[in-house]
């Protein structure tokens, strides 16, 4: 017999499960994996006999089986956000603010954020009888793409200071705020100690774990990743005994 060596690289899809019937919808790339890692456990029954006096362990079986799958996504988009913090996508579209109050009293230094981040075209008035407008640079500073106003003078305005700006739209992702989902994984791989064979893993129904860890300031010379563990659970539509089992099945083509 010959070495197989393995050193794999490839996309990762997952395709989310109904939840009435457990057919699954479409396919969705979930953008670059580092790490994809199966581990296979099994709970056994062990007994030792107690007439030897030589504590053999005499007879042992598997009670249970599972498999986690310890994966790390780099692409931190909405869809995969929202299924490793368990919430869901909301999407704002662009708009205009106009009136938006700063406070009924703000001093020197304070900083405040305006209700939408991704701001343009800002506009700073008073509340006098015919408003002046605040001057950029002089009496306020703007950071556009966080929504957050610096003030710099307060002069002989008249509080409260009103915005009116454009802002652009946006996806913000809740936390904790949906039931658990099961997902259908596909890994198509190459195997590239093997001139790039193709191979597959299949595994017909996993849970995707909450986000273990996302490191939002980076150090080092890497973009940040997700730390997530998949749990790889039995389909019971499909029978134990067939050729592919009811977790999934490893395919190597050619």
């Amino acid at each position: 017999m010959s070495d197989k060596f393995f050193y794999g690289k490839g996309r990762v899809s997952l395709a989310e499960l109904d939840a009435s019937t457990g057919v699954p919808g479409a396919w969705r790339y979930i953008g670059d994996v580092s790490a994809l890692s199966p581990k296979l456990t099994t709970e056994q029954v062990k007994h030792v006999e107690s007439n030897s006096g030589q504590n053999i362990e005499v007879v042992n079986f598997d009670i249970s089986k599972s498999m986690a799958i310890d994966a790390t996504l780099h692409s931190l988009d909405a869809d995969n956000l929202a299924m490793m913090l368990r919430g869901a996508v909301t999407t704002t579209a662009g708009g205009t603010a106009s009136a938006e109050s700063l406070g009924t009293t703000v001093a020197v230094g304070d900083e405040i954020y305006l209700a939408n981040p991704g701001v343009s075209d800002l506009v700073i008035t008073d509340s006098t009888g015919t408003p002046l407008t605040l001057t950029e640079g002089t009496d306020y500073d703007i950071d556009a793409a966080a929504g957050r106003v610096t003030i710099k003078n307060v002069g002989t305005y008249m509080q409260p200071f009103k915005a009116a700006y454009t802002y652009a739209a946006r996806k913000t992702v809740s936390i904790f705020t949906t039931a658990q989902k099961y997902y259908a994984l596909r890994y198509d791989g190459l195997d590239l100690a093997n001139s790039n064979a193709p191979v597959r893993l299949d595994l017909y129904k996993v849970s995707a774990g909450v986000l273990q860890e996302l490191a939002m300031i980076s150090t080092g010379n890497d973009v940040a990743g997700m730390q997530v563990t998949f749990a790889a659970l039995g389909d019971q539509s499909k029978s134990p005994t067939s050729g592919l089992g009811q977790f999934g099945s490893i395919t190597r083509v050619g």
